[in-house]
Parts: structure tokens; C-alpha cells; sequence
């Protein structure tokens, strides 16, 4: 015992450690760290404590920075040192054992994070999340969050406690999300017109009747033996008619006219997006549109037209998404034609929707009601004349239209995950069709036909009874879709059909398909041609469809 005593008074006297009482290692609430030869690093966290355990006594502790760490020395083990963090930051320590020995250790001290520590874990029991101390004004935030919203929320938690916060946390699971959409718009109009315009000439004088803009009159002559109507002066009048006398002409321009329109729109789009990330898609175009300048000049800006549709998906966790969703169908409006600069620009009609729901993964957003209708009419008459019953219709005309539309959007969100490669189908759009031969083109009138029947030489001498190649490895048959052919050289009306198709993992698979009136055409007269002609067939359905014949 005076052996210590002495060993701690000489330590202190020296100045090699803090001043402070000599500490008996009463509590083992305070970890242990053993050095070792090499390289020495203790993690500490604001105060706290540690035991430093050396293989021999220690003899003096230096080159430590005491504003952030303490040392004292261990009543009854003179080969340990108690090390106790003050704040936040990086020092070292060297240890001198009695055999003169010299031990560096690296100490690095944390900050005290425990209570914002504890306060995410109460609140958020499933999230996997690490604080970290940088300095006393910010804070790291590390680790996973089973929901998006969660990111969010502990991040104005952390906000609480330090004025700047790193966030580097991330949501875990599939956060890839396919949108499927469907926009189907419908746009009916009816359009009732009924108007006349005539002109009297004659020698002693004229009389017209132009109430709106059927026919404009060029000039008003005197007759003189028979008078020809040029197609400048018929306007956009249905009917016209005229009288010629020897002293006089009459001409009669009649607009009677019923106009019906229908116009539909159907796109779905299938947009793959990730979580919290916007999604477009635009099917239509852009019309340039003439806008005034500085000096007398003009330029052009565009604007977009067509069916488009904006969605951000956020994902909540347990099957459950939150989906804000803006559609819009915009085209251009002829009816309302504005003037700039000489330039006639036709204005838009829009239809668009914006909302944002909560729903579960597969079910379906319906967007609909959004129903337009609108009516127009104008009527351009005579004053007196055009009031007369009847006899009215001649001094006036008359313009009734009547338009509506209406806008459905249905959105399925989805979560989906990148597929491996022997999922990808082997067959692609386009590649199952090629260009007609002349004969095809010409005499048939196809614009393409089915490749079902392009088979490599050792296919056809390799063919089946069944009508499937069995050339090994064959690479030239589409990945083995067009070695599956059937015997459908039979007419009988009924009988299934074989046909390949390639399953996930690229091997092909028979399925039968019913036919009915089989008629083989003409063999192609060209020894050049190897592949045979096309055939019609008209499946179950009643569909028309294009089929080759099996080659033997």
C-alpha cells in the first residue's frame, strides 16, 4: 500500500497527469480497454469514462490534450489509469510502463447523443437509426426507415436539439413504383347551320339580302344577256341557284347544313418512377404560337397539346402509397381564333384534373365526372323582314351548336423490381412480322406479314412429325418461336392449331389455337422465294388474321 501511494504522489508531482484524487476501481459500470502492441484507438463518448489496462505499471501518462480528457490514476492497480471524456473531440495518450516502454492510443470522443437517441427509438421502435455527433451545432443521421415520412419527422426532431442536421437516411425495401394509367376522353359535337343571301339586279336598280357571311357579294351590274356565277362568289353556301332574264338576274345562296362530330382519346401509359420522384408523360405535340416582340419584331413560343399526365408517388409502408396526381387534355380550339401581328393562332380547350390520395398497392384510382357541355348559337336577320314568320328565313340566318366531352383517368400503382435476364421475352415488338415480297405486297395487298415461317435449313431438315426443330442450339429461329409450326395443311374446319411460344426461360412451349376455314392460296411461282405464301384465317372470334403455312 505505500508502494502505490507513493507511485501516485510522484505521478502527480511530476505533472504527468491531472490533477485529480487517486480513483479506486469501486464500479465496473466503466469499460476496460486492454492495450496491445501496435496501434491503440478508444471510442468515447462525452462524459463517460474508460479503464486503460497496460500489461505492466504504468509509470507516467502524457502528450494528452486535458481540455477534453482526464486522467487519473487507479488506487491498488498501478497497471490501469481511468480516462474520463470532457467533450467532444480527438486527442491521444502515451503511455511509459516501468520497463520503459511506450504505447501510444488514439482516443476519440463522441458527442453525447443519448437523448436523441432514445427519443427516435420510443417514437420510431422500427427504424434502424444512428445519431452522430460532428460538432456542438450538427448532427449526422445514418440508417434505415421503414417509411418515407419518417425521414422527414426525425429529421425536425434533430432539428430540436442541434441547428444543423446531415441527413443520410434511406428508405428500405423496393422503391421502384409502375404507374399503369388510362385516359379515355370523348368529345361529341353538333353543329346546325340554315342561312340564305340572294341579290335582284336590274337596270333600274338592285336589291340584296347578305345577313351573314355566306357569300360575299363582289359587284352589283346591270344585266345584259346571260350571267355566269364564278366559284369565288360561292362562299361556303350549300346551294345556290340563280335566274337570268334578258333585263334582269336573280341569284339565291342557301347554307343548310348539319355537322356531327366525335372525337376520342384512349393512351395508357405505364410510367416506372421511383419513391417521391415525379412522373411525365406527354402524347400529343407542341404548337408554335407567334408572340409580339420588342422593336417590331416576334418570335415564337410552344405550347404543348395532347394527354398529359404528372403523378409522384410516396410509398407509406404496410401496402400503403400516397399518390398526387395531375392530368391534363388540352387541343387546339378553331372556333376561337385570336389575331397577332397578322397571324391567326387558334386558342385550347383543356381538361385537366389534380388530387392526391392515399390507397393500397393494386387498386385502382378512378377519376371521372369530368363532364363539359356547352351550347352556342347566333342568329343574323333583317330587321322587319327577318321577324316575319317563315317568310323570315330568307332575310336571316341562323347557327346552333352544341358540344360536350367528358374525361375518365384510372391509375393502378404497382410496386415492381428490376427483372433478371432470363425473364426478358424473347421476342420483342416488330420482330415477329417482316416486309412482303412483291407478290405479297403488290397482289395481296399486305403491308406485313407473320415471320412465324422463316426457318433456317437444318430446321426444315431437322422438323419433327410434331412440327418442332431439333437442331440443338439453334439461333437462327428467333430463340426457338418460329421452330414450333403446325400441321395446319388440313382445311378441316375446327381443328387446333400448334404455335410456339417461348416461355421464362427461353424454351418453347406448344398452345393450341381453334381455326376455321382454312384456304391455302397460289404457290409462289419464284424458286427464290423460300418462304411460302400467306394464308387468311379467321379465328374463333371473327377476327380476321394473317397465318403461314407449315413448310415440308
Amino acid at each position: 500500500m505505500p508502494h502505490q501511494k507513493l507511485m501516485a504522489i510522484l505521478l502527480l508531482t511530476a505533472g504527468l497527469l491531472v490533477p485529480a484524487e487517486v480513483v479506486a476501481q469501486t464500479s465496473r459500470s466503466s469499460p476496460v480497454y486492454q492495450t496491445r502492441v501496435g496501434i491503440n484507438e478508444v471510442t468515447l463518448t462525452e462524459r463517460f469514462s474508460m479503464f486503460v489496462r497496460h500489461s505492466c505499471r504504468i509509470r507516467r501518462v502524457m502528450d494528452f490534450d486535458d481540455e477534453i480528457l482526464t486522467v487519473q490514476a487507479v488506487q491498488e492497480h498501478p497497471e490501469q489509469v481511468r480516462v474520463y471524456a470532457l467533450k467532444a473531440g480527438v486527442t491521444s495518450l502515451t503511455i511509459v510502463d516501468e520497463n520503459d516502454a511506450v504505447t501510444e492510443i488514439e482516443v476519440l470522443i463522441r458527442g453525447d447523443v443519448r437523448h436523441l437517441e432514445s427519443v427516435i427509438r420510443r417514437l420510431y421502435p422500427d427504424d434502424a437509426v444512428q445519431v452522430e455527433e460532428i460538432s456542438d451545432q450538427s448532427v449526422r443521421l445514418d440508417g434505415w426507415v421503414t417509411r418515407p415520412e419518417h425521414v422527414a419527422e426525425i429529421e425536425s426532431i434533430a432539428e430540436e436539439h442541434y441547428e444543423q442536421v446531415l441527413n443520410h437516411m434511406q428508405t428500405g425495401g423496393v422503391q421502384q413504383i409502375m404507374l399503369k394509367c388510362t385516359i379515355m376522353e370523348v368529345q361529341r359535337s353538333k353543329l346546325r347551320r340554315l342561312g340564305m343571301n340572294f341579290s335582284l339586279v336590274h337596270p333600274d336598280g338592285f336589291l340584296a339580302s347578305t345577313p351573314g357571311p355566306i357569300t360575299p357579294i363582289k359587284s352589283l351590274s346591270a344585266a345584259s344577256g346571260a350571267t355566269s356565277i364564278g366559284y369565288n362568289n360561292l362562299g361556303n353556301s350549300t346551294i345556290t341557284w340563280g335566274l337570268t332574264r334578258p333585263n334582269s338576274v336573280f341569284q339565291g345562296f342557301v347554307q343548310a347544313m348539319l355537322d356531327e362530330g366525335l372525337f376520342r382519346t384512349h393512351a395508357t401509359p405505364m410510367i416506372l418512377t421511383h419513391n417521391g420522384r415525379p412522373a411525365n408523360f406527354l402524347s400529343g405535340g407542341e404548337v408554335p404560337i407567334p408572340v409580339a416582340g420588342g422593336l417590331g419584331t416576334s418570335g415564337v413560343n410552344y405550347r404543348e397539346f395532347g394527354v398529359q399526365l404528372n403523378a409522384v408517388p410516396y410509398i407509406l409502408g404496410n401496402g400503403r402509397v400516397r399518390l398526387e396526381v395531375e392530368t391534363k387534355v388540352s387541343d387546339q380550339d378553331f372556333s376561337n381564333i385570336v389575331t397577332i401581328n397578322g397571324n391567326a393562332t387558334a386558342s385550347f380547350r383543356t381538361n385537366s384534373a389534380n388530387t392526391q390520395v392515399e390507397m393500397n398497392f393494386g387498386e385502382v384510382l378512378v377519376i371521372a365526372g369530368l363532364v363539359s357541355r356547352r351550347s352556342f348559337g347566333t342568329t343574323n336577320k333583317v330587321p322587319f323582314f327577318g321577324e316575319i314568320p317563315y317568310l323570315g328565313a330568307a332575310f336571316s340566318r341562323k347557327q346552333h351548336t352544341d358540344s360536350e366531352s367528358e374525361l375518365i383517368i384510372l391509375v393502378t400503382p404497382e410496386l415492381v423490381a428490376p427483372m433478371s435476364a432470363e425473364q426478358v421475352p424473347k421476342v420483342g415488338p416488330g420482330m415477329s412480322t417482316v416486309s412482303p415480297v412483291d407478290r405479297e405486297l403488290f397482289f395481296h395487298g399486305l403491308l406485313e406479314v407473320p415471320a412465324v415461317d422463316q426457318l433456317c435449313d437444318d430446321c426444315v431438315k431437322n422438323q419433327t412429325s410434331a412440327g418442332q426443330c431439333s437442331t440443338p442450339g439453334c439461333s437462327n429461329c428467333s430463340g426457338g418461336i418460329n421452330c414450333a409450326q403446325a400441321d395446319s395443311t388440313s382445311g378441316e374446319q375446327g381443328r387446333p392449331t400448334k404455335v410456339a411460344t417461348a416461355s421464362a426461360g427461353g424454351a418453347p412451349r406448344a398452345t393450341a389455337r381453334p381455326q376455321t376455314a382454312v384456304k391455302p392460296a397460289a404457290a409462289s411461282a419464284d424458286p427464290g422465294n423460300r418462304r411460302a405464301p400467306a394464308r387468311r384465317v379467321n379465328d374463333t372470334s371473327g377476327r380476321s388474321g394473317l397465318i403461314s403455312p407449315t413448310l415440308r
